[in-house]
């Protein structure tokens, strides 16, 4: 993905603890909706329930708010209920649900 033209290394954040990788927060800029994106973002398992998600996804909101885009949007699976609550405490809320049904052939 860092070959695609909307790849900004500027949006591209990373958490270390003594010198460990324990989360990463990757933004995306849809400019021509003047939309940022929480494209993705990540906590190692032992650094989770910390504000880890919280701090980073904050970073990464502050990035696209400096480029001057007024709303961001994120993808999440509704099942992930501790990434949900991180998202509805900083404020977003449900725009758009998806389905996908599957069939075993």
């Amino acid at each position: 993905r860092k070959a695609e033209a909307w790849f900004d290394p500027e949006g591209f954040f990373l958490a270390e603890k003594e010198g460990r990788l324990v989360g990463f927060h990757w933004t995306k800029v849809h400019a021509a909706e003047r939309l940022g994106e929480v494209y993705v973002l990540g906590v190692s398992p032992d650094a989770q329930g910390g504000g880890l998600g919280r701090s980073l996804t904050t970073i990464g909101l502050r990035h696209l708010a400096g480029r001057g885009l007024p709303t961001a949007m994120l993808y999440v699976d509704a099942d992930n209920k501790a990434a949900v609550s991180v998202y509805e405490r900083l404020g977003f809320v449900t725009y758009e649900t998806d389905l996908m049904y599957r069939t075993e052939t």
